[in-house]
């Protein structure tokens, strides 16, 4: 037996699909921006449709944030570099199947881009893994991640 939708569902179906992945999108900037506070204060999300940075008030970082199924990290780049100013150009991706810990998200930058802020920040200590969290850690340095769920708690 044949059955045939009524004109429009499919139509509703695709829009409502649509709809949920552009709130899915812009959940995520603002769980992002939540979390990017512990660091910066001010931090938010630019919302929905605007053109330019996914998160404000970073003052070295331009964060692009995509929650995608699909995967195309140059040209995602390409889009922070874009609207960077000068500022380091970061994507922050939310993986299908992630909830909103967005201490587990991914993010990415070019290597050489973030390797001169690396050995900057860490020339001489060791790179260690935190027996609390397994969160990676320099050698006596406090653990962020700790600290933010021990005062989150």
């Amino acid at each position: 037996m044949l059955h045939l939708m009524q004109p429009g569902h499919a139509r509703d179906a695709t829009q409502s699909m649509a709809n949920h992945r552009k709130h899915r999108g812009y959940r995520t900037q603002k769980v992002i921006a939540e979390y990017l506070k512990q660091w910066w204060q001010y931090a938010d999300t630019a919302g929905a449709g605007r053109q330019g940075e996914d998160i404000l008030n970073i003052p070295t970082l331009s964060i692009e944030v995509k929650a995608r199924a699909d995967f195309q990290p140059l040209a995602w780049i390409k889009q922070a570099e874009t609207n960077s100013n000068g500022k380091l150009p970061m994507v922050i991706m939310r993986c299908n199947g992630q909830g909103e810990d967005v201490g587990e998200y991914l993010a990415f930058v070019k290597v050489k881009d973030i390797m001169p802020i690396i050995h900057q920040a860490a020339p001489s200590h060791e790179i260690q893994r935190c027996t609390q969290c397994g969160s990676w850690n320099f050698e006596g340095k406090d653990c962020l991640p700790c600290r933010y769920m021990n005062t989150n708690a």
